[in-house]
Parts: C-alpha cells; structure tokens; sequence
C-alpha cells in the first residue's frame, strides 16, 4: 500500500527514469529470496589482507580539487574509510546540505517520515554492506554536525522510499548508439538526469572517484554525501544512468536491493555486459525502474526495464542503436508499468528521440552521432507533439529533452574512458561539456588530456 499523500511534498527527490526505445528484448522473471548480508559493526574497518587485481589502475591520493564548478573527491581504501574521507574532504559542503535538507519545505519532511515509517531500519538491513559502511564512516565524522549516517542511509535508499510511496517524479532521458548509428565511430552514451530544482545539487557538482579495496575503481558523477550511484563509469569501460520508473503495485515491495544501489555493484565488480545480466538475473529487486549500461571494450549496450519481479532487456540491435524514457517498452514488461497523468512527457520525449535518433527519424541524426551530436540531441527543446520549441525560461522543460529540471548532462565514450559534463546554471544542458578521462582522475602519470577539452 502506497503512502503518496504523506510524501508528495518530496517529489522533487526522485532521480529521472528512462525506458529505450529499439532493441532485442527478454524478459525474465527473478527469485525473491532476500539476500542475508554480514551486519555493519561486523564490517572491518581495516584493508582487507587480499590482493588488489585494481591496484595498479590507479595512483592518487585520497583528496579534493576544484575545477571550474566542479569539485573532484578522490576516495581509496574500504567503505568505512571512503566514507571517512568523504566526510573530512567534504565536510564544509556536508554541513551546508544538513542545513538545506533541514529547512527545504519540500525536504525537510523526508528522513522523519522515513524514520517513523520504518524505511530506515529496512535500508539499514537490506543495503549492500559497502553502501552502510560509507554512510557510518560520514556519520562518525560528520554526523554532530547535521550529516547523520541516517540521513545518509535515507538518501541511499532513495528510489524505495520514494517509490513505495509514491511521491517521485520522473523525467530523464538516456541513449547509445554504435556502430551504423556513428558511422563507424566510437560508442556513445549520452544522458540528461532531471531531478528538479534543487539548489544544493546544483550548487555543488561532484566527480566522486572511487577504490575500493580489492575492486574495480569507478567514478560517479553526484553531489557531496552521494554513496548510490544514478550516472557513474568504471576503469573496465562500463558507462551507467538510472532513470526511475512507475510499476504497479503488485511489482513493487519494500523487500529487496534497491536499484540505484546496484549500479554501485556494478562498476565496482563488472567488466561486460555478460556479468551485468548475470549479476540482475540473481539480485532481489525492489521497485520500479529502467538502468541503462554500455560496455565500451565490446561495443555494445542495454536498457533494463525491471519491476519487483520481472526484468525485461532491449539490447542495441542492428540499428546500432537503443534509447529510453520512463516508461516500459518490452511488451511483456508493458502491463507492470504506470504512466501517471502528469508524467506523459515521457513518451513525448520517447517520440523525439525517435525522431533524432532513428535512421527514419525526421530530424534524424542517425549515422553521424558522435560526441557533438549527442550533445546537440540532449540539448534538444522541440516537443513533436505541440509542435513548439520549448523556451529556455519555462523552468519545466514540457516534455522535451532538455529541460530546466535537468541537473547533469552527461556524454560518456567508455571504450576510452571519458565523459564530458554540463553543470551549473540553469537550463545545465546549454553549458560547456567540459571533458574528464579516468586515467587523469586516477592519477595517472602522463595521462593524456580530453579531445576535445569541452564542447562549447
């Protein structure tokens, strides 16, 4: 049973959803046993005595730097000390999103009711130990101070929460594109994440880089205090975006992993498409939602349209291409899907991604999609159903692409390692992409700059 009229005031929480649009399909229902997990204080705080097969993958010191905007946190070591650096590189920015999370009228509400609806002891049993870990190691050092590892569990288990009660608001828009799709070129990953205007997220754009002891390093495009990941990539060449999405209530539960949660799984442990299907075949679900994964080293990719109990996948077939929205596309995942009244705009920007992505598509980019064309279709304002171009002052993008919601703007290119980010004042879209490669974030000794620098 759904809570919506307490939560609705937290809507704005709720990370986008996006569902694709052509692909090979399969749909696949799933065990729902719950996963028994080690308790937290059981966790060590110390490195692990193992070899790290990742070791070499990266030479930074934990740490912080600011370029431009963007601030770039470097964390290396176990969750408990990740989390540890987190709080004390970031300390100033934690402070100040306690403070904003405390007095947001639209905010304010989400941990007390996550507290008095029991939501934070089930994100304490049912999330992954990593994700715990981190937030106790910020709650030791922060926690006095307004960053509790409550409030960081509260945000970690996000999607449950919000899902359950029906309180999120959807409205991102991911796509790939390979091979006829470019022209030949490299494989692209673009992504706009629409969260709403929520002045703390867009104040403070961070690159969380990421090693954990024993696994692959990864990097995470976030906010201060972010520990489950909604855009992120990894040094084996796996791109990643979530974009929540609404499943009936018999395909959602309070039971399970969350999604978001899982991708961190993901870059942390996979290194092709093959592990990633593997890896959801097995894992216990919880609520509604479309994640999109490109593996750049074998130049394919793949939306995951999942519910509760039920996984559908559109992998990128001979068009080179799959795109997604929030809502269901694989016809056998289509009746566990709800497409609410106010969130339509989902098939409209399904209609224009057809439009410019397709090879029949109207305004088709198709056979031509490199990095400046993908920033051009996620900059894209033109709604195909009215008709009009939506004005870059209407805060609601109406139903477009690109919309004043957005507060990342992503293109990866993971067979190299790379992406370029849009942040910073609104629409985020219009900004520069300035350009980040992993083998600079990780230290890299004479690694080499983006190409091109940023995509004005």
């Amino acid at each position: 049973m759904r809570l919506a009229p307490v939560l609705v005031p937290v809507l704005m929480l709720a990370a986008c959803s996006g569902s694709s649009a052509s692909g090979d399909t399969s749909v696949a229902d799933v065990p729902a046993d719950v996963p028994s997990d080690v308790p937290a204080e059981a966790v060590a705080d110390a490195v692990p005595d193992v070899v790290d097969p990742w070791g070499d993958a990266t030479s930074y010191e934990p740490g912080v730097e600011m370029r431009g905007n963007i601030r770039i946190l470097r964390l290396k070591g176990t969750p408990y000390e990740m989390g540890r650096q987190q709080g004390q590189f970031l300390h100033d920015q934690l402070v100040i999103g306690g403070q904003f999370l405390d007095t947001d009228p639209t905010l304010m509400l989400l941990e007390p009711l996550a507290v008095d609806n029991g939501y934070i002891e089930e994100a304490i049993a049912q999330s992954y130990p990593d994700i715990r870990e981190e937030c106790r190691g910020m709650g030791d050092v922060v926690g006095a101070e307004g960053w509790t590892d409550t409030r960081c569990m509260a945000l970690a288990w996000g999607d449950v929460l919000l899902e359950n009660t029906g309180a999120s608001s959807i409205a991102c828009s991911q796509f790939i594109a390979t091979g006829k799709a470019t022209g030949g070129g490299e494989l692209i990953h673009g992504r706009n994440l629409d969260w709403g205007k929520i002045d703390y997220l867009l104040d403070y754009p961070t690159i969380i880089v990421r090693h954990p002891t024993g696994k692959i390093p990864y990097v995470v495009v976030g906010f201060p205090g972010n520990v489950a990941t909604y855009n992120g990539i990894n040094a084996a060449g796996i791109s990643c975006g979530s974009n929540q999405n609404h499943a009936i209530d018999s395909e959602m539960s309070r039971s399970g992993r969350s999604e978001i949660q899982m991708m961190n799984e993901v870059l942390a442990n996979a290194t092709s498409l093959a592990d990633i299907k593997a890896f959801f075949a097995t894992e216990e679900r919880t609520v509604g939602n479309n994640l999109v994964f490109a593996d750049g080293d074998h130049d394919t990719g793949a939306v995951f349209e999942l519910t509760k109990n039920h996984m559908g996948i559109r992998e990128i077939d001979d068009t080179g291409i799959v795109f997604v929205t929030n809502h269901y596309v694989v016809p056998e995942m289509i009746p566990f899907g709800v497409v609410p009244a106010d969130s339509k705009s989902t098939k409209t920007r399904f209609a224009r991604l057809k439009e410019l992505l397709l090879p029949d598509g109207k305004d088709t980019v198709y056979g031509s999609i490199n990095l400046a064309k993908a920033v051009e279709v996620l900059r894209d304002r033109w709604n195909p159903y009215t008709q009009v171009m939506a004005p870059s002052d209407v805060f609601d993008g109406q139903g477009t692409i690109s919309g004043n919601a957005c507060v990342y703007s992503i293109v990866f290119a993971p067979k190299r390692r790379a992406f370029w980010l849009a942040s910073g004042s609104l629409p985020i879209p219009r900004n520069p992409y300035q350009g980040f490669t992993l083998d600079d974030l990780f230290g890299k000794s004479g690694a080499a700059a983006p190409d091109p620098a940023q995509v004005p």
